[in-house]
């Protein structure tokens, strides 16, 4: 404060300093002005100045009037679009000051730049980008609430009045789903807002703007799908961005299948991924991996604060460590994302089937069964999505029956390419045999579909046959028969007791000798395709087939030991001599085929429902899941009669299920071997 005079009755005189101006007044010759020109051009006027006076230089722009700002903003844009950019390039330093500089405007002050700039949103063309952009990049989500609506304002008159600036405006709504800024980057002037309160900012900003334009979620789809995390990001990175998603869903419903769908096909990625990476490791290292990401996620849930304090600790053990410790570690934290990830679709879908409406529950699951059929199903590696949809299905009875009907249509649907056809008979035999809330009835429904498709798929063959010199098992071209098959016999193995027409508990004693009743016409099915010229036992998986021959003798539903080592003199081939269409010449390998030997010409024993190991999302499952059981732990059956050759041989084809289907193989037994081949021929 410069003050020139003082007294009791002070008057006040304030000049407030413009950009680039100067103290002096200039003003124009008025009437009276001339009229009080004194004669004597040589005399000088007398200046007196009133003792009563102060003058204030402002070293602040707070009180700047609005008119002058409103000047001052149109003089700039105008001169902008001549060519002259020092005023624009004034606004922009103003607005991009942080706000925690010495020369930083005060928010009511910054708030009022932005209410003019919404007045003349019209003249903000091409030129002005530059000016734009700095607003966008101006801290406003930790100022005062009076500035923050009328910043939302700002936005929404300029998505409205230049459609061209909507994709910037969202990219930036969206990059804060990553990374809010940090509370304490906040004018002095002005209270500290809590982070979830910034959060909420953002949302209430992009609701306004999808209410106020729909067409912008066109736009908004896309951004999310490229701003979405690399699957190479952090842990923190995926569930901060997917748990904004689901809350824009929740707005946005004309975006919630996107979404939802963006989610699963990221998901799926990374599933596949460690799937992969996985396949160069031992057996046993799931195991220690998962007990690692357990230990890890236990020690986060501990101090969830301390965000990315370890991070130059952990570059530098990087690079001290080995290829392979480096690769185990990213192999760790792929499954902690997954199971983070998981845990929080879980938790998002959970109310919906708990306690939402008919409407709401159909919706959602028809979204389910969409991700199913176009997401999770072509992917063959899947190991852990797809049991969004085990344990949702299994939340109502009328459910289980869509998702096995679901299934069903996929894999009879000509028009679908083979391999998906199989993959989905093995989704709708892994869901049967796995899911503990599978009705006895829907057991023995599926059990004679796949049935009845069998029969007429053999029929069917055995007719086309009859113009060639012979017909004998082949993957390629029989693949969907195979695949029903393989079906059957894994369903038979877990669910044998639903098959069984008798009301006592079966788990008690199945070594009594006695004969059992078996539903209607399943014996015969079983009979008539295992024993057909398209030996259904040498193409599926040797796995299971092992496992079925040892539950189907014990409970004396069938003999197929000699069956067995009768197939080990088959050899296949890519096409069998004089059986197929390509007159016996070897058929175009194909993704099916592409394994080495005999493994590429047999199926994988590929059951998506194998059991589930994320510890985290574990819990969800809980009193969803049949566990194997083998049949010796109810009634201690002895195998003296195995021959413990081939047992080991089947130990070494078998998979990393918890089921262990290994082959058993009797020897020869010709006399049983031809009276069940007569039987099943009649």
């Amino acid at each position: 404060m410069v003050s020139l005079a003082a007294s009791d009755r002070a008057t006040t005189l304030i000049i407030a300093p413009s950009i680039g101006g100067s103290l002096k007044r200039k003003h124009e010759d008025s009437p009276s002005d001339h009229e009080n020109i004194p004669s004597s051009p040589t005399k000088r006027l007398k200046v007196a100045f009133n003792p009563d006076v102060n003058v204030q230089i402002l070293s602040e722009w707070q009180e700047k009037d609005t008119e002058l700002i409103r000047e001052e903003v149109r003089r700039a844009l105008e001169k902008n679009g001549d060519g002259d950019s020092s005023g624009v390039n004034q606004l922009n330093h103003l607005i991009s000051i942080r706000p925690t500089d010495d020369d930083a405007p005060s928010t009511p002050l910054l708030q009022k730049y932005i209410l003019v700039l919404t007045e003349q949103v019209g003249l903000l063309d091409r030129d002005s980008s530059g000016l734009v952009h700095a607003i966008l990049d101006c801290r406003w989500l930790s100022r005062s609430e009076q500035f923050v609506s009328t910043y939302i304002r700002f936005l929404g008159c300029l998505v409205s009045a230049k459609a061209g600036y909507t994709s910037s405006v969202l990219q930036k709504l969206v990059d804060y789903f990553i990374k809010l800024p940090s509370p304490a980057i906040r004018h002095q002037d002005d209270p500290r807002v809590p982070r979830r309160r910034i959060h909420a900012r953002v949302h209430q900003c992009l609701k306004y703007l999808l209410r106020l334009f729909p067409a912008a979620s066109r736009e908004l789809s896309d951004v999310l799908g490229s701003n979405f995390p690399f699957s190479t990001d952090t842990t923190k990175v995926h569930v901060d961005y997917i748990k904004n998603l689901l809350k824009l869903a929740t707005y946005a419903p004309e975006l919630k299948g996107e979404i939802l769908a963006l989610v699963t096909e990221r998901l799926v990625k990374i599933d596949v991924q460690i799937q992969v990476d996985m396949e160069d490791f031992e057996d046993d290292i799931e195991e220690s991996l998962i007990k690692d990401v357990k230990k890890k996620q236990n020690a986060e849930d501990s101090d969830e604060e301390d965000d990315g304090s370890d991070s130059e600790d952990s570059d530098s053990s990087e690079e001290s460590s080995t290829p392979e410790e480096r690769r185990t570690k990213e192999i760790r934290e792929s499954i902690g994302k997954m199971d983070a990830i998981l845990d929080i679709l879980f938790e998002y879908y959970h109310p919906i089937f708990a306690k939402g409406d008919f409407f709401d529950i159909n919706d959602t699951f028809e979204s389910l069964l969409s991700q199913f059929a176009n997401i999770i199903l072509p992917t063959y590696r899947s190991r852990h999505t797809q049991f969004l949809l085990f344990h949702f299905s299994q939340s109502s009875p009328e459910l289980t029956g869509r998702f096995a009907g679901a299934c069903s249509h996929l894999a009879f649907d000509k028009n679908r390419p083979q391999i998906l056809r199989l993959a989905a008979a093995a989704y709708l035999a892994s869901f049967i045999s796995r899911g503990a809330h599978v009705s006895k009835q829907l057991v023995r429904d599926v059990v004679d579909l796949l049935g009845s498709h069998l029969n007429n798929l053999r029929e069917s063959h055995e007719r086309q046959a009859h113009q060639y010199s012979a017909i004998g098992p082949n993957l390629r071209r029989y693949g969907t028969y195979y695949g029903i098959a393989q079906a059957l016999l894994y369903i038979f193995c877990f669910r044998w007791r639903d098959l069984i027409e008798e009301d006592d508990d079966l788990d008690e004693d199945v070594s009594d000798g006695r004969e059992h009743v078996w539903h209607t016409g399943i014996k015969e099915t079983f009979s008539r395709n295992i024993y057909c010229k398209l030996n259904p036992l040498k193409i599926c998986s040797p796995v299971i087939v092992g496992q079925f021959a040892r539950v189907a003798h014990h409970l004396r539903f069938l003999y197929v030991f000699p069956l067995l080592e009768t197939n080990k003199r088959v050899r296949l081939s890519r096409a069998m001599v004089g059986g197929g269409a390509y007159g016996g010449y070897a058929e175009r390998e194909t993704a099916l085929s592409a394994k080495k030997g005999e493994d590429g010409l047999q199926l994988d024993a590929y059951f998506p429902f194998d059991p589930y190991l994320l510890p985290k999302s574990r819990k969800w499952l809980i009193g969803d899941y049949i566990e194997w059981k083998d049949i010796d732990a109810f009634n201690g059956m002895n195998d003296d009669d195995e021959d413990d050759e081939d047992e080991e041989d089947g130990e070494d084809s078998g998979s990393d299920s918890d089921s262990n289907l290994g082959d058993h193989e009797d020897g020869d037994v010709a006399e049983a071997y031809e009276e069940t081949a007569t039987e099943a021929s009649t």
